[in-house]
């Protein structure tokens, strides 16, 4: 073996995931990246004995995760050492980097020893993979893998997909950033919307790799190591990759059939979160009121909905029943929404419970009138129901206001007995309010059986910006850094899916990243909470007694 420096040293012999393996890789080259390099020094990543292949590709994942991680970290792969029983290893090198360019190259030492090739079919599900589920790579162009597989701003949803908020804001996606505006549910109906001018030039900047300015939050999130939206919609979507080759060059697209939807009815919700708004939340109109002033009671209701009337985005969502593949149930809250049990009433009685329903739901509300929400989703073969619960007790009262926590107990435990089939949940919003609390909670949880380890799915605050975890000072990012990686340490063991991990990790990657304007962004998250606790005679640090922390 050459004697290099070795200045660090992961090893990837054990772990097949490949949405773990690619974030591990990515923390470990990051944490050991340098502006330059002697022509001695590596960085060695161990594969051992065996690489996963697909009928599609003639070098193993694992190797080709590392080559383009590398790129995208910005290290030149020369400066990598792989050691790998692998006979082919140099090949397999050469065909993923440029044969005609060593230092394009990655480094390499051959280990001694039997090398086995694992087959994994293109269709099989894992969480954070970017490999579709229900179409097979080889079936694909090598232009439409490369869009669903390797692109980094392609995405499936402006095909298939719009989004339309409850106070008519139409959108690509619920993660959209809003300031970029679309179109209005308001002003136009839904077909007039996909083919509109914002939709067509969206499409086709994603044919053509042009990052789009509304997709920053995917993006963002990407860079932090979670598992964006972005990535979910061509892993779970890209079985209709063929409608990119049906767009013209107008970026037209003459098959107008939603297939996934995502329709906030109306605002209607019975809780006012700390992270949210009266845009999402009827409940939280009067605060809205003392806080904005008197005319914004003249301009604005308690209640509005999406679309020109109040019927109308039902009405043409149901036009669009028999090509429906995935319904994505939000709100306000969609348990309490009438729309929500008669599109299960409609899907119901065509018998088309093959349809994925997938919730984010406060869990608070699990009956509308005489209809009991398990009792549908007992019936259909794919539901998954992520609560918004952000802590437990007194603290997921104070962030989500109106929340009795002893119901959303109650509620899990019915849950459990009714409908066990169900992929339940917890998807808490990260926040400053919980990023300390928040493995307590998993943990917790866990320990009592409401979910298994890897029912956690993270979603990080990014706006409002006041209430990002990055934000926070230093000293206390370490504590909270320091308090999850103890619990990652009686995670990982027991995570089989990897979501919990993974979603764990990403915090601590936006806690290592600072924010170039936390100072100011501090100031506002105190002068916020200051202005609601006096509106709802409630005290921040009583309740939230951590956070006190941040003070010293």
């Amino acid at each position: 073996m050459t004697n290099y420096k070795i200045l660090s040293e992961i090893n990837l012999s054990s772990i097949d995931d490949i949405g773990h393996i690619k974030r591990m890789l990515d923390d470990f080259l990051k944490r050991n990246k340098r502006n330059s390099y002697k022509p001695n020094d590596r960085l060695r990543i161990v594969l051992g004995g065996h690489d996963i292949y697909t009928n599609f590709s003639s070098y193993g994942l694992k190797l080709a995760i590392i080559q383009h991680t590398c790129d995208e970290v910005n290290i030149s792969r020369c400066f990598i050492q792989v050691l790998s029983t692998n006979p082919n290893l140099e090949e397999e090198i050469k065909q993923i980097g440029n044969p005609n360019n060593v230092n394009e190259r990655l480094n390499y030492e051959y280990l001694e020893g039997d090398f086995k090739k694992i087959k994994k079919k293109s269709s099989d599900y894992e969480y954070g993979s970017q490999i579709p589920t229900k179409v097979l790579l080889e079936s694909l162009s090598e232009r439409e893998v490369y869009w669903l597989t390797e692109s980094k701003t392609f995405c499936m949803y402006p095909w298939v997909h719009l989004y339309a908020s409850p106070n008519g804001e139409a959108q690509p996606c619920c993660v959209w950033d809003h300031k970029q505006k679309m179109c209005s549910t308001k002003e136009m109906n839904l077909k007039e919307i996909y083919n509109s001018p914002q939709w067509r030039k969206l499409r086709l900047d994603m044919m053509n790799d042009r990052p789009a300015k509304g997709c920053k939050p995917c993006y963002e999130q990407e860079r932090n190591g979670f598992f964006s939206n972005r990535q979910s919609s061509n892993m779970h979507l890209g079985h209709f990759v063929n409608k990119i080759t049906e767009t013209d060059d107008q970026g037209y697209c003459n098959n107008f059939q939603l297939s996934y939807w995502d329709i906030r009815f109306s605002n209607l919700c019975n809780l006012s979160c700390r992270s949210c708004g009266h845009i999402f939340s009827s409940s939280w109109y009067k605060d809205q009121v003392k806080l904005a002033g008197p005319e914004y009671a003249k301009n604005n209701k308690a209640l509005f909905w999406a679309g020109r009337h109040k019927t109308d985005m039902l009405e043409q969502l149901l036009e669009h029943i028999d090509y429906v593949e995935q319904i994505y149930f939000a709100g306000g809250e969609p348990l309490m929404m009438d729309e929500h049990y008669h599109i299960l009433e409609e899907l119901e009685r065509k018998k088309k419970f093959n349809v994925r329903l997938i919730y984010n739901t406060n869990f608070t509300q699990i009956k509308l009138k005489d209809r009991l929400v398990f009792d549908y989703w007992r019936k259909f073969d794919s539901v998954a129901v992520g609560a918004s619960l952000d802590a437990m007790g007194t603290r997921a009262e104070y962030i989500r206001k109106n929340t009795v926590w002893s119901e959303i107990e109650e509620n899990r435990r019915k849950m459990q007995e009714m409908c066990p089939g169900v992929d339940f949940y917890i998807s808490p919003t990260i926040s400053i309010q919980n990023v300390w609390h928040v493995s307590d909670f998993h943990k917790d949880w866990v320990d009592r059986g409401f979910i298994k380890p890897q029912d956690l799915h993270t979603n990080p605050v990014l706006d409002p910006a006041y209430l990002r975890i990055d934000i926070l000072p230093d000293h206390y990012k370490k504590q909270v850094i320091e308090k999850i990686k103890k619990h990652l340490e009686w995670l990982r063991p027991i995570d089989k899916l990897q979501r919990a991990t993974q979603g764990f990790e990403s915090i601590i990657h936006l806690l290592e990243t600072p924010h170039s304007n936390s100072e100011f962004l501090m100031k506002q998250f105190w002068k916020r909470m200051e202005e609601l606790d006096k509106l709802r005679n409630e005290n921040l640090l009583e309740t939230i007694p951590e956070l006190n922390e941040i003070t010293k």
